[in-house]
Order: C-alpha cells, then structure tokens, then sequence
C-alpha cells in the first residue's frame, strides 16, 4: 500500500513540474524551475531511507521547483549575466573562502558568491570548486549551493556546473 502513494506521490511531483513548462512563463522562470527542482531533489534525497526518502524527494522537486520558478521570474538578463561574471571570475580567481559580489543599480538586485572548497582530482584531471551563490531580490536573500569543475587540460578554463 504503502509502495503504491509514493509512486502516485513521485508521478504527481513529475507531472506538476512537467505541466509547469506549459504555463505561460518566461525561460528564466522555466529555467528556473527546473533547477530549482533538481536542487530540491538532490537535498531532499540526503534525508531519510526507504520509503520516506521518496516522498521527500518527490516534495524536494515540487518545493524546489517552485523556489527556483520565482527566483528566475524575478532576476532579468542583465542580473544573470552579472551573477554569471562574478560566478566565472570566483570560480577562476579567488581563494576559497574569499567574497565576490555583483550589484545591478537598475533592479537593486545583488548577489554574493563565494568559494567553500576546492579539490583536486587528477586521476579524472579535474579541479572541482563546491560554491554558495547568495542572490538578494526584493529584500529576500535565496542561496544555491554547488559545484562547478573544469577540465586541468583545458587552455580555455571552462568551468562546468555539476548536477
């Protein structure tokens, strides 16, 4: 019995965020959430064990997904493309722990970012950097924790967000 409300939870929580993508929305709030989503299943899948854990991944998502759909609806391009320069420069830059903020004057929306850790795994050859992304909007102060890694062969440096 028990087996058959979690599946019925899990396929609702799909189905919602699914049909979510057919309202009338911009892609930052799409965008938004669909991270949201990942990021609230992969926090909520830390927790419990068994059954439990299912339900609370299926809420993660369905919480999630309608954080990150409001964070997006709110940041504009010139907010994202802020964040993503001060992300990329920190990420590249600075020592763990050091503070790197953006401000855009037109939305009063900011954001600060800083590095928690970084670790080096040679045999994938990869610098990985674990990071916390405050975003403030409206007065709100929403945080994303993360990961991005790049390649130690790559010349160019991309850094890649890891699910």
């Amino acid at each position: 019995m028990m087996k058959k409300t979690m599946k019925k939870t899990v396929c609702l929580a799909l189905l919602t965020i699914s049909l979510s993508g057919c309202m009338n929305m911009g892609p930052k709030q799409g965008a938004g959430h669909l991270i949201g989503g990942a990021a609230g299943a992969l926090i909520a899948s830390q927790f419990g064990h068994g059954d439990g854990k299912l339900v609370g991944v299926a809420l993660g998502t369905l919480a999630g997904a309608a954080f990150g759909g409001m964070i997006g609806e709110k940041l504009d391009r010139d907010d994202k493309a802020m964040a993503q320069r001060t992300m990329m420069n920190t990420l590249e830059h600075a020592p763990d722990r050091q503070v790197r903020s953006w401000r855009n004057p037109n939305t009063n929306h900011s954001g600060n970012f800083r590095v928690t850790c970084t670790e080096e795994l040679p045999e994938d050859n990869l610098v990985c950097r674990d990071y916390v992304h405050s975003v403030i909007i409206d007065g709100r102060q929403q945080q994303v924790h993360g990961r991005a890694c790049r390649d130690m062969r790559d010349r160019r440096g991309e850094w890649f967000v890891q699910d």
